[in-house]
């Protein structure tokens, strides 16, 4: 396979439908940057997968929002809708009042846990690298109302994921270090990277409908360590990663998958099929 593994690639299907793939798994985090859960679908809102992200730390000395992107201890926690499990078995109910004091001592430093909505929107700080002494970080705002990202969804490709891999063997291309809310099957016709050329267009899945904004651009996150998650091993730190995804995406580089924003809320479970609209 040549370097760039997205050289001859776009995401026409053979399907006479439309057809461009099917929903192979789902996934939601109930806390920002923390563990989530694997579902078997989930229900769009106007702005985000419901329960998605629908809690989040705010640090009480900076008034910002923490993420594993910064913080990487909050990926040795799991989170459930109404608990959250920390690495030593302690379960802490979300809506309890000694919730933010137990989060504090854990983190060792002062922090408030929030519904989404419920605070002024802010922002979380990102590198691209693992922090470090000379880590440059940015600030990134949040959309308005929400702990997301950039958009109101995250998708990837298993063809995708799998041409990473066969590129780039030595490193682990675990789906769980990039936490899409919808991991694909492609279509026949829908090559590595092929997902890339649907934005601007819209996806009919399910009962839902949603637009694909633009390449998902990649940060410090899936280059960090995690716990295992049931019969799943624990995922180690990949310190070549960042320039691995900068050296395999000729088109765009240090992207990997697409963002989506909702067009018609509706529900997208585990074996719905993809359409792409003309």
């Amino acid at each position: 396979m040549s370097e760039n593994t997205n050289e001859h690639i776009d995401g026409v299907t053979n399907q006479t439908d439309g057809t461009v793939g099917t929903v192979a798994r789902c996934f939601r985090a109930p806390v920002k940057s923390m563990q989530g859960l694997w579902v078997d679908s989930l229900e769009f809102g106007e702005s985000a997968a419901v329960g998605d992200r629908a809690w989040g730390l705010i640090d009480d000395t900076t008034g910002k929002l923490m993420t594993a992107k910064r913080y990487g201890r909050l990926l040795e926690a799991g989170a459930e809708d109404t608990t959250i499990t920390l690495a030593d078995g302690r379960r802490i109910e979300i809506d309890s009042p000694t919730a933010s004091g137990a989060l504090s001592e854990w983190l060792g430093r002062a922090v408030t846990l929030c519904r989404a909505g419920e605070v002024p929107d802010t922002g979380y700080e990102m590198t691209f690298d693992p922090p470090n002494d000379d880590a440059e970080y940015y600030e990134i705002p949040t959309p308005p109302g929400t702990f997301l990202d950039l958009a109101a969804a995250h998708l990837m490709s298993s063809a995708t994921l799998a041409a990473c891999a066969e590129a780039r063997g030595d490193l682990n291309w675990d789906v769980r270090r990039f936490r899409p809310n919808l991991l694909i099957d492609v279509a026949d016709g829908v090559g590595p990277f092929g997902e890339e050329a649907w934005v601007g267009r819209d996806l009919h899945v399910g009962t839902a409908v949603l637009s694909v904004q633009s390449p998902t651009v990649r940060c410090a996150m899936p280059l960090r360590a995690q716990p295992a998650e049931g019969a799943e091993p624990d995922l180690q730190r990949q310190r070549g990663m960042f320039a691995a995804m900068n050296e395999l995406n000729g088109t765009h580089p240090n992207h990997l998958g697409i963002y989506l924003q909702v067009v018609r809320p509706g529900t997208v479970a585990v074996g719905d099929p993809i359409k792409l609209e003309d």
